[in-house]
């Protein structure tokens, strides 16, 4: 299992990265990365469409057919027609989103942002990442992308995640340090 996820990483990666290069070769990083970020929030908005995406038992063919109709209703640039023709073609659908992440990943690099994931066990309403972010703003600079996931088996508090740096504050954690600790006594 762990093997298999490297490789789908190291494969996201490379298609990720083969992506960034055409599209800074052809000056078009800003709408490659609207169309895939407006594929994404799609993705995430479509848990059918996810588990389409994902299902070996229909074709790359059709899975297709689905893509090239939502890039033409979002008018995409033709290079990310052209990227998902190639995913069509290699047969890496199931890796799709994993790839957006990647190459949204690398912009963030390549601009000097620093990537911040915050992880909560409930979702976060405006108010609470408007105030997570400007703390974090306060402390790393104005130069920071968050993500939000959520993850209720954390049960409560924050998980952040900045680089290989993590503040894990979420109450399953401290339950499991309480554990070790009445272990030892």
């Amino acid at each position: 299992m762990a093997s298999q996820l490297a490789s789908g990483d190291l494969v996201s990666d490379r298609y990720a990265s083969a992506l960034y290069d055409l599209a800074t070769e052809k000056n078009l990083i800003d709408p490659v990365l609207n169309d895939l970020s407006n594929l994404k929030n799609i993705l995430k908005d479509n848990k059918e469409l996810s588990l389409v995406v994902k299902s070996p038992l229909i074709t790359s063919a059709d899975k297709l057919n689905i893509f090239e109709s939502l890039l033409k209703k979002i008018n995409a640039n033709e290079l990310t027609n052209t990227f998902i023709k190639v995913i069509e073609k290699n047969k890496r659908f199931s890796n799709l989103t994993s790839i957006i992440s990647q190459f949204m990943n690398i912009n963030s690099q390549k601009r000097g942002d620093i990537l911040a994931n915050i992880t909560s066990a409930g979702k976060l309403d405006d108010n609470q990442k408007t105030n997570i972010t400007n703390q974090l703003k306060s402390i790393l600079g104005d130069k920071l992308s968050l993500s939000f996931d959520v993850d209720k088996n954390i049960m409560g508090g924050l998980i952040v995640k900045v680089g290989s740096k993590m503040i894990d504050t979420s109450l399953a954690n401290k339950i499991n340090k309480l554990k070790i600790a009445m272990k030892g006594a």
